[in-house]
């Protein structure tokens, strides 16, 4: 195609000048007289006013009428517009709330690294003060991970929580500093927030003291909180100035010498997505006065600016599915956590757009809409459907009951415990453990013969640094056997810890990240790159606080938002 300057130059029309000026009026009817030198042109005869009355005066009552009816109506609606008005402006009079933190327009002050160094095992909150720390304390790490014994030290003594079923979604807990923790909130327990009775009671969204006893016994220790936490710094630093992540992060690094693996997959929703998603786990909020809230901020701010009119939040992904299910999670914790319902409006939506989604024959997700299916993004979208009914959002159902007819299709094994990609494949430890998960949320027992074939067929695919490096697969897979909380859960769970504590990068700029080719090659590392195998590996370090054990959770229930429209998901 040649340049725009070697298209041939048109003379451009340029119409005749027009005379600016009041229109011509028609004569009203009355006598004429002929104008000074002749007789008056036919066409330019008075009407009379018998000719006026037959012509004009039809639109006038016409007009009169239409104008009595619009009085009427406006009369007997009058006393029905205050409440109506209401009812509009809170939806789209409001300025956005979280935009009330100030956005800069450039990537702001350098970001200092934080150090990972030594630390000790005791467990300590992973807050808004412990993350301002960036030096780490002189003291010798200890790791128990190679005990023999089922210990506490070790990560899976059992411990008592209470939570609110969720259908199979253990629960979320949120710490938001000093604050009044008040009952009715999304769970129980004693916990604090800065938002009472909306999440804040310890068995909400993201993290809580109601159970941070917990930690140790859950299976978190010291050093895995220290990584977390050099994680989060990572990711800042790799924000990009609009606000997003992307795979291809390499323009942010801060040095020449930046951080390698890239990823193939355009996916800038995806990817700020799983961003989004540590931040909120460790209890960070754009609404959290802390050292990552203008991050936070920036980032949902990109992800609901560019969400269409019918919810769609991919922005433009090849395989806008898997884009829109990591999205829709993020924007649905993010609300759960801070209750803003300018993030609740845009998580609604996006549920919507995942029922509307969904094959009806199959009862799957796949990369577009109404595709037949795939396990991989069923996974995503049942956790953002859980996701926003745990957030008090309306959710359809009946998508719960066609998600069980996809995993028939799909299970393998004796039992029909493990799962495959689609039901002609075979089964892959990834997709039995999204499988599994999937079944666990949506109500099956802990005991059936299922979950136990899938949970032993786990067992033998534990994390491992040599060889079969799947990030994805540890991710979903530590979700599924923590539920357990036995002695199961903790021969996976210091396996998996002491894997990606170890693997961890530990200096240059990309300290805090997860290489996608060393210390072997991850099994989706060439499409997601170090962005993705950071984030899954951060989620995973998460689970002992970012959800409860499924299996110890209580009967108490969720409250729904105040807002009516977004408890009815419309």
């Amino acid at each position: 195609m040649e340049p725009p300057s070697a298209l041939p130059l048109v003379e451009p029309i340029v119409p005749p000048p027009v005379a600016v000026g009041p229109p011509p009026s028609r004569p009203m009817p009355g006598p004429s007289a002929a104008p000074a030198g002749g007789p008056a042109l036919a066409e330019e005869r008075p009407l009379t006013w018998r000719e006026w009355f037959r012509e004009d005066l039809y639109w006038y009552l016409t007009s009169a009428v239409v104008h009595a009816i619009g009085f009427v109506i406006f009369a007997i609606l009058a006393p029905l517009l205050p409440e109506t008005w209401t009812a509009a402006t809170s939806w789209f009079g409001e300025a956005p709330s979280f935009e009330a933190v100030e956005m800069p327009s450039s990537p702001g002050e350098e970001v200092q690294r934080y150090e990972l160094g030594e630390a000790p095992l005791d467990p300590t909150e992973l807050n808004t003060a412990t993350l301002l720390m960036k030096q780490p304390p002189s003291q010798t790490a200890k790791f128990y991970d190679d005990s023999d014994e089922f210990e506490e030290a070790g990560g899976g003594r059992p411990i008592e929580l209470t939570g609110p079923p969720l259908g199979g979604l253990g629960g979320f807990t949120v710490v938001h500093g000093p604050g009044i923790g008040g009952l009715g909130g999304v769970g129980v327990g004693k916990g604090t927030s800065q938002n009472p009775g909306a999440g804040g009671d310890g068995f909400g969204f993201g993290r809580g003291r109601g159970h941070r006893a917990g930690l140790a016994g859950g299976g978190g220790t010291k050093p895995s909180e220290r990584a977390v936490a050099a994680a989060l710094y990572w990711l800042q630093r790799h924000q990009a100035p609009a606000g997003n992540w992307s795979l291809q992060f390499g323009k942010q690094c801060a040095s020449s010498y930046g951080c390698s693996g890239e990823g193939s997959v355009q996916a800038d929703a995806a990817a700020t997505a799983m961003a989004l998603l540590p931040f909120l786990a460790a209890g960070q909020t754009h609404k959290e006065k802390g050292p990552f809230q203008k991050t936070i901020n920036r980032g949902i701010a990109w992800l609901i600016k560019h969400q269409k009119d019918d919810g769609d939040l991919s922005c433009g992904a090849l395989q806008p599915m898997y884009s829109h299910g990591l999205a829709a999670i993020a924007l649905c914790e993010a609300y759960g956590m801070t209750r803003d319902e300018y993030v609740g409006r845009a998580a609604a939506k996006s549920l919507r757009f995942i029922e509307m989604a969904q094959n009806q024959s199959t009862g799957g997700w796949r990369y577009t809409p109404g595709s037949e299916g795939d396990t991989s993004v069923v996974g995503w979208q049942v956790m953002a459907l859980k996701s926003g009914q745990m957030a008090g959002l309306g959710v359809n159902t009946f998508c719960f009951e066609q998600v069980q007819k996809w995993l028939r299709s799909v299970a393998k094994g004796h039992y029909g415990g493990l799962s495959s990609y689609q039901p002609h494949k075979d089964a892959t430890p990834a997709m039995t453990a999204v499988g599994l998960l999937c079944r666990q949320y949506l109500g099956e027992p802990p005991d059936s013969q299922k979950v136990l074939e899938a949970k032993q067929y786990l067992l033998g695919y534990l994390p491992s640094a040599d060889a079969d490096r799947d990030t994805y697969y540890w991710y979903y897979a530590t979700m599924a056997m923590h539920n357990f909380m036995d002695k199961d859960w903790d021969t996976w769970n210091r396996q998996m810890r002491r894997v990606l504590i170890t693997t961890q990068c530990k200096q240059g700029c990309a300290e805090g990240s997860w290489d996608p080719d060393r210390p072997t090659q991850d099994k989706w590392g060439a499409s997601g790159g170090r962005l993705m195998t950071t984030c899954l590996s951060t989620l995973t370090l998460e689970v002992y606080y970012r959800y409860l054990p499924l299996f110890r959770a209580s009967e108490a229930s969720p409250t729904p938002p105040a807002n009516k429209t977004l408890a009815n998901g419309r």
